[in-house]
């Protein structure tokens, strides 16, 4: 972790990075902030936001467009202190401006004189913190530096304006250009660029991604201007500035790393999702993963699956998820945020949240688990169960058709086809006990609050509504009659 690097000359620098989450996203259409699209079941912003925390002592976040979902993202993947550490845009009138606002906020938080800034943006969910360190490490003597790219078109992208070319220009206009040598002079927005050398072209791009002494930017910040064809106010244009003043200027060019490109459209958001899908899978199966059909397996890059874990796809694991060593997941499984422990069966088509199972579990087919849901070891799950809010103890059973909600469920319990537990009165909820080794029959209703005493035997078909004693048998229900039919 980078989060304070050695300068050379012996000084110590502290890394505090910035991300650029402001931005609607003109052509992401969506009722979400473009930093919100998601990959792999992740924001990009998330995305972004766990690299940075590696290389950082600190990371804070501009946001503008739909602030307040940016923020509460923030708190809820990251806790409170990532959204504390957000800055508001008030108005987006570019990336000089987003960063002169937080550096605003920022520069009564750090040791100016012994802090850089990482600039990152918020729409490149590719980025890898090894690239990060690579960079930083090469950038640190800098006062000012940047990543550039290159690629066989320029696209939309800054283009990074050599001196070399600058002086080509002034002495005879050129058709194309594909040797771009020299000192950086300035990085010229795509627009400015086709206007002032129309019929030319440069290959090398900026990538949005900068590492900037504090008080440089505190220094050059409030001289930008926007005097150009988009009318904002660009963070590009410290270059030039700060060329004026003969403040050293770097460009480091990773060449075609697509890594580093914005993500802008759907097309381009599925694009990095395939990349980063066949980079995750790659990794596992190198790692003894086993998977079928791997291109149909969509794992987070924040979930951790063991060696010998064997996958059948299609399957879609998100969110911090844990899959301990020898479990099995059959195909059409959706599991979210959820800790499976080893030696697991998890059956097609169950659907997990939030959740956390223990080792040696049978589950499904088609059970659910939804937040809060706790299975203990040797649990076992009959299809079309759903359990919620509640704990289930070492070796219970809880067989097909069955609800347990809000409940604590002991050890070897058996649960019948068809219980359920009515947690709800219309306006609170409210618990369930079941104590160790209770027997329930099939089809019976538990009007909550109640508690089930241990070794007690539910009759089949039973609406409990009164407390049991232990090794109690329980019944309520009518006697049944039989009458000729007319």
């Amino acid at each position: 972790m980078f989060g304070w690097l050695v300068h050379k000359k012996g000084k110590i620098m502290q890394i505090c990075t910035l991300i650029l989450a402001a931005g609607k996203g003109t052509r992401m259409p969506s009722a979400n902030p473009k930093a919100l699209q998601t990959v792999l079941g992740e924001a990009m912003l998330s995305h972004v936001y766990q690299t940075a925390a590696y290389v950082s002592s600190s990371v804070w976040t501009v946001i503008g467009h739909k602030a307040e979902l940016v923020e509460k993202h923030l708190n809820k993947e990251f806790g409170e202190a990532a959204g504390s550490h957000c800055v508001l845009q008030t108005k987006q009138l570019g990336t000089g401006h987003a960063v002169l606002c937080a550096m605003e906020k920022i520069k009564d938080s750090i040791d100016v004189e012994n802090t850089k800034i990482l600039i990152l943006n918020a729409d490149v969910p590719l980025i890898k913190k090894e690239l990060l360190e690579e960079f930083i490490e090469k950038a640190k003597d800098y006062p000012l530096s940047f990543i550039s790219l290159l690629l066989d078109s320029g696209q939309n992208y800054g283009r990074v304006m050599r001196e070399n070319f600058r002086k080509n220009v002034q002495h005879a206009p050129i058709k194309t250009h594909t040797e771009n040598t020299g000192n950086v002079a300035q990085i010229i927005e795509a627009k400015d660029f086709r206007l002032a050398y129309p019929g030319s072209e440069i290959f090398e791009v900026n990538s949005g991604i900068y590492l900037v002494d504090a008080k440089v930017l505190l220094e050059y910040l409030p001289k930008l201007s926007n005097s150009n064809a988009g009318k904002e106010y660009y963070l590009t244009d410290i270059i030039s500035l700060a060329k004026k003043e003969n403040i050293p200027v770097e460009a480091f060019c990773f060449e075609n790393a697509k890594a580093l490109l914005g993500v802008n459209n759907p097309l381009e958001l599925n694009q990095a999702e395939e990349i980063l899908q066949q980079e995750i899978n790659l990794s596992l199966m190198q790692n003894g993963v086993v998977m079928h059909n791997p291109q149909s397996i969509r794992i987070s890059p924040f979930a951790v699956i063991q060696r010998g874990v064997e996958i059948f796809g299609p399957c879609e694991i998100y969110g911090k998820s844990e899959i301990e060593s020898f479990t099995t997941i059959n195909s059409h499984c959706v599991i979210k945020n959820t800790k499976i422990g080893e030696n697991c069966v998890v059956q097609s088509f169950c659907h997990f949240e939030n959740a956390a199972v223990g080792n040696n579990a049978k589950l499904g087919p088609y059970a659910r688990l939804r937040p809060e849901a706790k299975l203990a070891d040797d649990v076992h799950l009959g299809n079309f169960c759903e359990i919620k809010k509640s704990v289930i103890g070492t070796g219970s059973k809880v067989n097909h058709l069955s609800y347990i909600g809000d409940s604590q469920v002991g050890s070897g319990v058996n649960v019948g086809a068809g219980c359920i537990t009515c947690n709800y009165d219309g306006k609170n909820k409210h618990r369930t006990i079941i104590g160790d080794n209770a027997f329930l029959g099939s089809n019976c209703a538990f009007v909550a609050p109640v508690k089930i005493a241990k070794n007690t035997l539910v009759g089949a078909g039973s609406v409990i509504t009164k407390d049991t004693a232990e090794n109690d048998l329980a019944i309520a229900r009518a006697r049944q009659v039989n009458i000729k039919k007319r």
